[in-house]
């Protein structure tokens, strides 16, 4: 595949390109993003869902704009995909046709089914969750599917989306006829995902991946809400049950009120139809837990191409965005194998006594693997370099809790205990203790970088480390402790073979 992709995604509401880079086999970052709200639907469902002649003149100038920005950043391959609004558009060979011509690009329209295959595989990779039902809720169609372990399983499109709404029902004030018409739709139509989750291990516990605007739209309002601490929706998670009531309120909500509590003009008149949606269908699956997706068609569009010899999948044990940082910053990653070994033996030596959970062992082993990004900014500080790279950066595959807490153990490497900046962002670390355990065993791991022959005895809460090299025993020595609060205090010993 080309070094530099070039996805545009044309929707029923907005259109929007994203240009990703590879930096090797499975690593890639966005580059560069663009939206632009054509309305390529607007007026189609009052006329039989044929294309108006104003939204194909928006799209078109919009899709030149795009092809721009494209070339100047050198893509080598442009994958161009439309949904819902030209599928359902009985004039849409005239527009396909039009694109081709003035701007060069080759439209590819794909069903229901490949949009909702599109979102679940943005999902299933680059989610730090493996298993729920992803909901894409466009202008013209909703698309779900089912993901077990990773692996896509059932999917569906509904003839159902925010401007289709909006035209057929929000418009005219008939919001009594709007729920009864999604109410039944939804429930006919979502037999077979119900089916499937109802035979599923995740089914106590399920979790809905939220893709499209007006989700982010959604997610944003909460965030704010909250006071929350990251500015990333990539990830963000919601419990259903404290969210259905302020989803009911958005729904009837005017739009003085809308534009009072934060959301975009452009998307006043979309977000309640929107919203409807969601509701219905996260009340009908009975979900727990509403986890944003940053991801969708796009992301999916991508990946599809970049992993079509590899059936659609990243191996389980790489990350794009590690993968990605690696390539980019580090020239060697000789001391990463280094210090991740000694993460790992250290936290197998200290899990028991300390109650260490394995999802720390992995926040260990990412930390390992990007110790010294920062490094490539100013040997001074590096540590602070790398833990801000990591926490902006990590955007796929971790949750925020995750990329918290492999950002505090990075700034906390340079033999310093954590600090916490807030509540709101302590409750997106590990406990106390622990917290200070791990960033014990990453510091000291750290600082044992060159060393690859070591001796550690662990008796009686005191770690005793033998080693040969002089200068070290020093270093190794000016290591901060941790303060515990709950457990006994660890004691520290350096021994020379």
């Amino acid at each position: 595949m080309a070094k530099i992709t070039t996805i545009i995604d044309i929707g029923s509401n907005s259109a929007r390109m994203a240009i990703f880079q590879k930096t090797s086999r499975y690593g890639f970052h966005l580059i560069h993003e663009l939206k632009s709200k054509v309305r390529i639907s607007e007026g189609s469902y009052e006329h039989d869902s044929y294309l108006q002649p104003q939204a194909m003149a928006r799209a078109l100038n919009a899709l030149k704009e795009f092809k721009k920005v494209s070339d100047s950043l050198k893509s080598r391959k442009l994958i161009c995909v439309a949904t819902s609004a030209l599928r359902d558009a009985p004039n849409k060979a005239e527009f396909i046709a039009r694109v081709k011509k003035e701007c060069g690009i080759a439209i590819k329209v794909i069903d229901g089914t490949k949009e909702a295959y599109y979102g679940a595989l943005a999902c299933a990779n680059l989610l730090h969750e493996k298993s729920g039902v992803t909901i894409d809720i466009g202008g013209g169609s909703t698309e779900l599917a089912c993901i077990e372990n990773g692996v896509i399983q059932t999917m569906v499109s509904l003839n159902l989306g925010s401007i289709r709404l909006k035209e057929l029902f929000f418009d005219h004030n008939n919001m009594q006829e709007a729920y009864k018409y999604v109410r039944k739709y939804v429930k006919e139509h979502i037999k077979d995902i119900k089916a499937f989750c109802a035979s599923s291990s995740f089914m106590q516990n399920l979790n809905v991946f939220g893709i499209g605007g007006s989700i982010r739209a959604y997610a944003k309002y909460e965030m704010d809400l909250e006071s929350y601490a990251f500015n990333f929706l990539h990830g963000y998670e919601l419990c259903v049950e404290n969210i259905l009531e302020h989803l009911e309120t958005i729904i009837h909500a005017s739009n003085e009120w809308l534009l009072e509590s934060g959301f975009e003009e452009g998307r006043i008149d979309s977000i309640r139809p929107g919203l409807l949606i969601l509701q219905v269908i996260l009340e009908e699956l009975s979900a727990k837990k509403l986890i944003i997706s940053g991801v969708g068609v796009r992301e999916g569009a991508f990946l599809n191409d970049m992993l079509r010899y590899h059936h659609g999948k990243i191996p389980n044990n790489i990350n794009p965005s590690v993968r990605s940082l690696q390539d980019i910053f580090l020239t060697s990653l000789d001391d990463s194998k280094t210090i991740s070994k000694h993460t790992k033996t250290l936290f197998n030596l200290l899990k028991e006594p300390y109650d260490l959970e394995d999802s720390h062992l992995q926040a260990l082993q990412v930390a390992s693997k990007l110790y010294n990004i920062g490094a490539n900014f100013n040997f001074y500080q590096a540590h602070k370099h790398s833990a801000y790279i990591a926490l902006h950066s990590l955007h796929y595959g971790f949750g925020h809790k995750e990329r918290y807490t492999i950002a505090t153990l990075l700034e906390s490497s340079h033999k310093k205990r954590p600090k916490i900046i807030t509540q709101t962002l302590e409750n997106l670390l590990p406990e106390h203790d622990a917290l200070q355990i791990l960033s014990f065993i990453f510091a000291l791991s750290v600082a044992l970088a060159k060393e690859k022959k070591i001796a550690l005895e662990f008796r009686d809460y005191t770690l005793s480390i033998s080693i040969h090299a002089l200068p070290l025993q020093q270093a190794l020595k000016e290591i901060v402790l941790p303060r515990l609060e709950e457990y006994p205090r660890l004691g520290f010993i350096v021994n020379e073979i």
